[in-house]
């Protein structure tokens, strides 16, 4: 009889490395950013002090992807480097030894670098430097470590640590490795700060976790914050019993965001974080519900006592694959139980508020008010805040026919940045019949097309009839073509889109665009205008946030005189952002000069009410139980919500807005709304205005003109608003 050790092959090893990496830059940077703040954690321990900096260097250099983890914590002695590079799956971190490290089987680092090409880790420990280096060659995995020496000044220099510390190198090249790509700088910076896995990292005070692109010699520290919610479920204990072992004490806490939250992937917002007592993450899941919709609005934490107990006897509870818990483990089969009971009351609590809103939707009568306030209150936005400039031929006693029956006027045009343009399309009603659809584009994402579709019907006429397209175009200096089409009949005009004269002579400098929507952590490039005859070369404008959780890139900008194109000098930078729902002004400011960006950091992508006509659309109620606010305006929506909870307004609409059609309620409601659409019209004809001194005038120009259109058209609202035969009969009353 024989017998022995079982010994994976060295053909398994190689299917484990790759498999775990699967050529991804991003996970293999998430495995070597999780070594280094273990490395912290364990001086931590011992009372060591560290500034905690975890470097992340980025170079693209042609079709490849140099990247680089670098710390200046313990380092590695030689036989440190043995123990963790010459065996596969040993238990190397510390955590078998107590220590509050992630750990993962004693491969992350192996996959990282032996996964990739030229995979290299480089040390410092009591000025003594050794090198490893990792790759597989001939089907096997190979490491090759060189002998110690001395801890050079050349050395420290060219791996950038000047004391203890380690470094991690290694490149993708997609030629040698296909199927490949090397991410984008943009990319790494957003699916590194918001991966689930270093979340903790990403969120401890005592790291700063620094990306450098080396290329354009910029840096930004990335950092995650949590969306804003309400916690339902603060901190609840439950017990997980498993065979063999002591009670496993579990804390659950769930919390509501506003909006939606991003359900799927790496780097989702949403979900519960799973992570052990030493705040190592385990996974994300809201596990059966993750694609429940009632669920789309929860996240939240579950904290496993004494978890490692499991890991240390050698229990599959997570997934090798690093995909979170292994759920046909029996303890984690639990665990999964306990966590879905309490997930599903809170859907149940979910159910509630949405059947008390639908109990609360409007009813055909109220459709008939709202409509016709909502029309006035959009011809009111259009005619203050977003008159549109036409471009086209003006409506004369005789039109002329346009050739072929169907033409767009002027077949090019000029227009300027963030205003508003109407197209004519003039068409044949022999040669477009009644009922045809009328599809109009842009080749160039940034000339936006607000007039998407036309459908021609009876009331349009017969003969030459004109139609009206609006455009609006976000970014300066480029061009593109605006296209209208039904059938196999055509027409198109060439838009050239230029910078804002009248607005960088009145002001100096602006922002292009001047708002943006961003996901959190994802960079977008902006620019800034700078008129050079007002604000001359040599001079420094500062850019500031008015939140902390927002950044630009740079924080100065000194205008130079040989940057300007016809006295306009551009500067790009870039924006970002942590947290969904956070919002902030980008401030340019010099002396008395002044330029505002407007930025919203959103989880996910919200569909736009298509057929919206104007700046609002009929609103809704919300059950929020403790809202700060009576309403809200929902720029993507259009729509204005009412808190119903609100204690004033509770007071006239009742509990489930069952007062809301008596004469208290309709004078309340049409308050709300003309109070709230009159503030935002007032706010958007501000900050397009560009007339501002200085940034703290805003907020009061902004009421200004909002109780100016209160007096101009309040009474208007209010009647489309009011029912007017219950206000004549509680008139006749009194």
């Amino acid at each position: 009889m024989e017998r022995g050790v079982i010994k994976a092959s060295d053909r398994h090893t190689i299917r484990r490395m790759r498999t775990a990496m699967q050529g991804n830059a991003i996970r293999a940077l998430v495995e070597l950013i999780t070594n280094a703040d273990d490395s912290y954690i364990r001086l931590e321990e011992v009372g060591a002090l560290s500034k905690g900096i975890i470097e992340i260097l980025y170079t693209k250099d042609g079709y490849c992807g140099l990247f680089t983890v670098r710390d200046n914590a313990e380092g590695m002695s030689i036989d440190d480097v043995r123990k963790s590079f010459k065996e596969y799956g040993a238990a190397t971190s510390g955590m078998e030894t107590g220590k509050g490290v992630r750990g993962y089987f004693g491969q992350g680092a192996k996959d990282a670098l032996a996964g990739m090409d030229d995979g290299r880790i480089c040390t410092f420990k009591n000025d003594k430097f050794v090198e490893c280096k990792l790759f597989i060659e001939g089907g096997k995995p190979w490491y090759e470590i060189s002998d110690v020496t001395v801890a050079s000044s050349k050395l420290r220099r060219e791996h950038g640590i000047e004391a203890n510390g380690t470094i991690a190198y290694f490149k993708i090249d997609p030629k040698k490795m296909l199927g490949t790509t090397v991410p984008r700088i943009g990319t790494v910076h957003e699916e590194l700060a918001n991966n689930f896995l270093l979340r903790k990292i990403m969120t401890n005070k005592r790291r700063q976790i620094v990306l450098t692109d080396t290329n354009e010699k910029e840096s930004k520290r990335l950092r995650y914050l949590p969306p804003e919610g309400k916690v339902v479920l603060n901190n609840e204990k439950f017990i997980i019993s498993h065979n063999g072992y002591q009670d496993f004490p579990v804390y659950i806490t769930i919390a509501r965001a506003e909006k939606e939250l991003n359900q799927i992937g790496d780097s989702r917002d949403g979900g519960l974080l799973l992570v052990d007592d030493k705040n190592a993450v385990l996974g994300i899941s809201l596990f059966k519900y993750d694609s429940e919709p009632l669920a789309a609005h929860f996240y939240g934490e579950v904290r496993i006592e004494r978890f490692r107990e499991l890991l240390e006897k050698e229990e599959a509870v997570l997934g090798e694959e690093r995909d979170g818990l292994s759920i046909r483990h029996p303890f984690c089969t639990k665990l999964v139980e306990e966590i879905e009971k309490r997930i599903e009351l809170k859907i149940g609590e979910e159910k509630l508020r949405k059947q008390k809103e639908e109990q609360c939707k409007i009813d055909i009568e109220e459709v008939a008010r709202f409509r016709k306030a909502f029309n006035i209150l959009n011809e009111i936005a259009e005619l203050e805040a977003e008159a549109a400039i036409n471009l086209g031929q003006e409506t004369t006693d005789k039109i002329e026919e346009p050739p072929d029956g169907f033409c767009l006027y002027p077949s090019s045009a000029q227009v300027t940045v963030g205003k508003r343009y109407v197209i004519e399309l003039r068409l044949n009603t022999k040669i477009v019949h009644h009922g045809s659809i009328i599809s109009i584009v842009s080749n160039n994402p940034r000339i936006h097309v607000l007039t998407r579709e036309i459908k021609l019907t009876p009331d349009d006429g017969v003969g030459i009839i004109q139609k009206y397209i609006t455009i609006e175009g976000t970014e300066p200096n480029i061009e593109g073509i605006v296209r209208a089409s039904t059938g196999k009949i055509m027409s198109q005009a060439k838009v050239f889109v230029v910078a804002e004269k009248e607005l960088l002579l009145n002001e100096g400098m602006v922002f292009q665009p001047e708002s943006v929507t961003l996901r959190p952590n994802q960079p977008r490039k902006v620019c800034l205008l700078v008129y050079v005859k007002m604000i001359q070369g040599g001079s420094e404008i500062k850019i500031t946030s008015d939140n902390e959780s927002v950044h630009a890139s740079k924080e100065k900008i000194t205008v130079n005189e040989f940057d300007a194109i016809r006295h306009m000098a551009k500067y790009e930078f870039e924006i970002w952002g942590e947290g969904a729902g956070q919002s902030a002004i980008i401030t340019a400011a010099y002396e008395s000069y002044m330029a505002l960006l407007e930025v919203k950091i959103r989880s996910k992508e919200e569909d736009e009410d298509k057929g919206r006509k104007g700046m609002f659309s009929e609103p809704e109620y919300s059950y929020e139980e403790n809202p700060l606010q009576r309403t809200t305006y929902s720029q993507e929506t259009g729509k204005v919500t009412i808190y119903v909870n609100f204690p004033s307004v509770k007071h006239y609409l009742g509990d489930t807005c069952q007062y809301k059609k008596t004469l208290p309620g309709q004078v309340l409601i049409a308050d709300l709304v003309a109070e709230r659409c009159f503030f935002e019209i007032a706010k958007k004809k501000v900050d397009s205005s560009g007339m501002l001194i200085r940034l703290e005038a805003r907020s009061d120009k902004i009421q200004s003109e909002a109780y100016g259109f209160s007096r101009k058209y309040g009474k208007k609202v209010h009647e489309a608003l009011v029912d007017q035969a219950i206000l004549a009969a509680h008139q006749r009353v009194k």
